[in-house]
C-alpha cells in the first residue's frame, strides 16, 4: 500500500497548494494521502489566518484523506525542529512516500547534501557554531558550513525546510521514498497573480479583496474574522512589561529580555516592535517565534517534555481515511486521538493554551476541547 505524506500550513490553502497536492498524487499514485498541518500558530511565528479546523476541512474536500496536527511546540520552531516533529508523526502514520515543493526541485541534490551532513556532523556543527559566534544568523551559518563541506548553498525557505525533511529521514533510517517538485511561484511575491503566493493572498483577504478564483474553499473565509498577529499586541506588551522572568521563556536568549522591555516601551504596534527587534543576528521569523512563545509562556525547562510526542491528533479525514486510521491504531504505539480530553500530554496542554489565547480576541476557546475532526 502506498501512503503519501505531505507537510503543510495551508495559510491559506490556495491554487498552488491544490496543484502541489494533485501533482504529488499524480507522481506517487498513492492509495491514501496524509497531511501533517500546522495548527493555530505557524512557523513564521504568527497565527494562521484562519482556524486549523477550516483549513483541514478544505484539504479533505480538495483530495486529502487524513489531516493530522503538527503540535504547536514543533510548528513554531526553526526548520530542523519543524521537520523533526512532522517526520516523526508521518512515520508513525505509516507513510511510504514524502513529496515536498521547493525552489530547487532536485531531490538528488537534497539527498547528497543530507548524506554529507550526516557523515560529517561534528565538522558541520563546529562550522555553524563558529559562524554564529561571528554574528551570522543560524540559516546563514548553516550555509557557510555547507559551503565548507560541499561548496553548495541552500538559502530559500522551502529549500531549507525540504533539506530538513530529508536530513530527518536519513538520520532516522525511515523507510520513506522522497520526492520533490519545483514551486510554481515566488514564496514571498506580494502581487496577486494566477497562482498567487500565500503572502499576497493573506494581504488580499485582510483587505477584503475578492480572491474566490484563487482560493479553494473561499466561502469559508469571507464571513470569518481573520486572525492577525497585530491584534495580540496589547497582551504581548502587558506580558513583556510585567514578566520578571522573561529569560526563562523558550527562545529568549540571554540579554535580549532587557532589549525587549526597553523596546516595547517605545512602540505601540506589533509591526514596529518586530522591525525594531529584527537584526543581523535575529531574523524576523525568529523574533516572531520568540514573541509567540512569550505570549504562550512556554518556559525553556518545559519544552523537552512537550517535544516527547507520543500521540497523533486528527483534524480531519475522509471515509477512506477513517478506515485506515482504524487499522493504523493497531500498528503504532502512538495514541491516535480526535479530542485533547482523551489523552494527557504537556504538548496538548499547550494546544489548549494557544486556543485560549486566540479566544481572548476571537472567542470559542471551548472548541479546542469539544471539537471533533471534520469527516465526510
Amino acid at each position: 500500500m502506498k501512503i503519501l505524506g505531505i507537510v503543510a500550513e495551508y495559510n491559506p490553502f490556495h491554487k498552488g497548494h491544490l496543484y502541489h497536492l494533485k501533482k504529488a498524487q499524480e507522481i506517487v499514485k498513492p492509495d491514501l494521502t496524509i497531511i501533517v498541518m500546522s495548527p493555530q500558530f505557524v512557523q513564521r511565528g504568527e497565527p494562521a489566518i484562519i482556524s486549523k479546523w477550516i483549513r483541514s476541512r478544505i484539504a479533505i474536500e480538495s483530495g486529502a484523506d487524513i489531516v493530522i496536527e503538527l503540535p504547536t511546540i514543533y510548528a513554531v520552531e526553526s526548520a530542523d525542529y519543524f521537520a523533526k516533529g512532522a517526520m516523526t508523526l508521518l512515520h508513525e502514520m505509516g507513510i511510504t512516500d514524502l513529496l515536498f515543493g521547493s525552489e530547487n526541485g532536485d531531490i538528488e541534490q537534497f539527498i547528497e547534501i543530507a548524506n554529507t551532513i550526516e557523515n560529517h556532523q561534528e565538522q558541520y556543527n563546529t562550522a555553524i557554531k563558529e559562524a554564529m559566534d561571528q554574528g551570522l544568523r543560524y540559516p546563514d551559518a548553516c550555509n557557510r558550513a555547507l559551503s565548507l563541506l560541499l561548496n553548495k548553498e541552500v538559502k530559500t525557505p522551502n529549500d531549507l525546510l525540504g533539506l530538513s525533511y530529508v536530513k530527518e529521514i536519513i538520520h532516522n533510517h525511515y523507510d520513506i521514498r522522497m520526492h520533490c517538485i519545483k514551486r510554481t511561484n515566488d514564496y514571498h511575491e506580494e502581487k496577486l497573480q494566477e497562482i498567487a503566493s500565500a503572502t499576497s493572498l493573506r494581504k488580499a483577504l485582510h483587505a477584503h479583496i475578492d480572491v474566490s478564483s484563487q482560493l479553494p474553499g473561499y466561502q469559508y473565509y469571507k464571513d470569518e474574522h481573520l486572525y492577525s498577529f497585530s491584534e495580540f499586541f496589547p497582551y504581548l506588551k502587558y506580558t513583556i512589561l510585567f514578566n520578571e522572568q522573561l529569560s526563562s521563556i523558550h527562545l529568549v536568549d540571554e540579554g535580549i529580555e532587557n532589549l525587549l522591555k526597553d523596546t516595547i516601551k517605545k512602540t505601540d504596534n506589533m509591526e514596529d516592535l518586530i522591525n525594531r527587534l529584527t537584526s543581523k543576528r535575529y531574523t524576523r521569523s525568529r523574533i516572531q517565534r520568540m514573541l509567540v512563545h512569550i505570549l504562550l509562556n512556554n518556559k525553556k525547562e518545559d519544552v523537552p517534555a512537550m517535544m516527547k510526542i507520543d500521540y497523533i491528533r486528527l483534524l480531519a479525514f475522509s471515509k477512506k481515511g477513517q478506515l485506515y486510521i482504524k487499522e493504523q491504531k493497531k500498528r503504532t504505539d502512538f495514541k491516535i486521538i480526535a479530542n485533547i480530553s482523551k489523552h494527557q500530554h504537556p504538548s496538548l496542554t499547550l494546544e489548549y493554551k494557544a486556543a485560549t489565547l486566540l479566544s481572548l480576541i476571537y472567542g470559542d476557546a471551548h472548541t479546542e476541547i469539544s471539537s471533533i475532526p471534520y469527516h465526510e
